[in-house]
């Protein structure tokens, strides 16, 4: 239902600009790269009492892959069936190898220009999949606890580092991605 609903929403906005006259097009493709794939990936792989790590990232790719094209018709089947008004001669998946040069040289381009920068913040994390997650991504809930503090010795001697968590559980989530 997800899909159905984003991608009506969508199709809507495309044929009411194409029947305006302007030129329209929409490009489909598929994300099977994502955070919902890496977590289907993790629990296969927590199944088979390993991970992700100690498979390694080219076996792991593979693995990825692999779930690609057993999955991949299904969800492209289901648009096809809805009738959306996509290009599907140009039909595009997240790590063609075009698309992944792409956003490559995009990040180059965004760093040399000064865009792109490393900082100190605060980073929404998920521990599950050991990946940095978007604000979009998470549910935030304000929450009365306390923190617990503690200092960890600097390996020079010379101070603390001090470090504070929740008592309780996080209050964040990840939606499920549709």
């Amino acid at each position: 239902m997800g899909h159905a609903f984003e991608e009506a929403l969508i199709d809507t906005l495309v044929r009411y600009r194409r029947m305006k006259g302007d030129n329209t097009l929409w490009l489909p493709g598929t994300d099977h790269a994502s955070i919902a794939v890496s977590t289907i990936l993790d629990k296969q792989l927590k199944a088979e009492k390993t991970t992700r790590q100690a498979l390694g990232r080219e076996k792991y790719l593979e693995r990825a892959w692999q779930w690609k094209r057993a999955s991949e018709g299904t969800i492209v089947n289901q648009l096809r069936r809805l009738g959306i008004s996509a290009d599907w001669s140009r039909e595009r998946f997240t790590l063609d190898e075009g698309l992944s040069a792409a956003v490559t040289e995009a990040f180059v381009r965004l760093h040399h220009d000064g865009l792109m920068y490393r900082g100190e913040y605060l980073v929404n994390w998920c521990p599950a999949s050991q990946s940095a997650v978007s604000d979009l991504e998470v549910d935030m809930q304000e929450v009365k606890g306390h923190l617990w503090h503690f200092r960890y010795p600097l390996s020079t001697g010379d101070g603390f580092l001090i470090v504070a968590t929740p008592v309780r559980k996080p209050c964040w989530g990840i939606r499920p991605s549709p």
